[in-house]
């Protein structure tokens, strides 16, 4: 029975390679049938296709740079149109110059109209009266009473301001409108101290007023502070509540006057 069995193993082991073989032989042969009907595919297309035309390359242009649109200095306009650069030079030259002539006049225009207000305002400040005096002249008392003045001194030493003038209002050096607008603090000088206690009373070029108004307490030291012209000597300005006055000192008689100067 052995004997059988390994017959029939060593039989099985022997016919083994020769069946690999003629699978492998087989394979070959369907692999070589596939490649040439695959083969007989592709030569049956190509034969149905039409010939088409070769495609030929384009030809090949050249790009032309596009043309700049930089602005040209002024060194090219003055080689390739000299005149029309001039021309549009002077049109500018003659701007520059009609906005400058334009800004002087108004200018002007600003002056004089400032001067005829400061005109007018100095007329209605002379052409005023007192009110306490605005019907009569004031009476002249040897005593301080409200609305007197005291009598005018019997003898005279020297005229203090003989060409004295309110005229000095137009001198550009003199403008305190616009100087205390710039510093209004300056004028800010706060309480007045009344010496009698009278009130304020409006007073005009030629009256006269108390010794006690123009004491040295009142005096104003340096009138350029405020730009006002300098007294001429035997004369002071003096604060009389928020007017500014010229006095005489000697006789007491009011020479300018300045309404609301301070504040």
């Amino acid at each position: 029975m052995r004997k059988v069995f390994l017959s029939l193993l060593l039989a099985t082991v022997a016919a083994s390679p020769a069946l690999a073989q003629d699978k492998k032989s087989d394979e070959r042969a369907s692999r070589a049938e596939r490649q040439q009907a695959r083969s007989e595919r592709q030569s049956a297309r190509e034969d149905s296709r039409p010939a088409r035309p070769e495609r030929q390359a384009p030809a090949r242009v050249e790009r032309q740079s596009a043309p700049s649109f930089a602005p040209q200095s002024n060194r090219f306009v003055r080689q390739q149109a000299p005149e029309r650069f001039e021309q549009r030079q002077e049109v500018r030259d003659n701007r520059v110059q009609q906005q400058q002539l334009r800004q002087s006049q108004i200018r002007e225009r600003i002056d004089q109209r400032q001067d005829l207000r400061e005109q007018r305002q100095d007329l209605r400040q002379q052409n005023r009266l007192p009110p306490v005096m605005n019907t009569r002249p004031p009476i002249v008392s040897h005593t301080p009473q409200v609305g007197t003045q005291p009598p005018a001194p019997t003898t005279r030493r020297y005229n203090p301001a003989p060409n004295w003038s309110t005229h000095w209002r137009n001198d550009r050096r003199y403008d305190w409108h616009n100087y205390r607008n710039r510093h209004r603090s300056l004028f800010h000088l706060g309480f007045y101290y009344d010496p009698f206690g009278w009130g304020y009373q409006r007073y005009n070029i030629g009256w006269r007023l108390w010794p006690s108004y123009y004491g040295s307490n009142f005096w104003i030291n340096d009138p350029w502070d405020y730009r006002l012209p300098y007294a001429p000597p035997g004369t002071r300005w003096v604060r009389y509540y928020d007017d500014a006055i010229l006095v005489d000192t000697w006789s007491g008689q009011v020479v300018d006057v300045i309404y609301d100067f301070f504040w």
